[in-house]
């Protein structure tokens, strides 16, 4: 009799655990889509904003269809950007900081391009 009432527990459980499983599922994909969703629209507004610093400072470049940059032509040369890092650079104000610049690096084969630039991000 014991057993029969452990094996019916058990088959409940996993019953209610099946049937929670889509509720639950549906709640996390929102969730993980939200978040896609979030860093597509960061990704394409930090491509625009180093397009646009590329291009305010006259540095020919070459950008893929989705926005990349994929090539920098510094020095007679071209370079293969491999990743593209900003940090911002701030100042100490009352209440908090102000982002006053940013530095930009472009990783490259062999070198780390640098580019300081006073132009902010919209």
């Amino acid at each position: 009799m014991k057993r029969r009432t452990v094996l019916s527990s058990i088959i409940f459980f996993w019953a209610l655990l099946v049937l929670s499983l889509p509720e639950a599922w549906a709640q996390n994909y929102g969730q993980i889509r939200a978040l896609k969703g979030r860093a597509d629209t960061v990704s394409q507004q930090k491509n625009r904003f180093v397009a646009r610093v590329l291009h305010s400072y006259q540095i020919p470049c070459e950008v893929t269809k989705e926005g990349v940059v994929a090539r920098l032509y510094i020095r007679n040369r071209w370079y293969d950007v491999n990743q593209i890092e900003i940090v911002p650079v701030t100042k100490e104000i009352e209440g908090g900081y102000q982002v006053i610049a940013h530095e930009i690096f472009f990783y490259t084969e062999g070198d780390i391009l640098h580019l300081v630039s006073a132009v902010t991000i919209h």
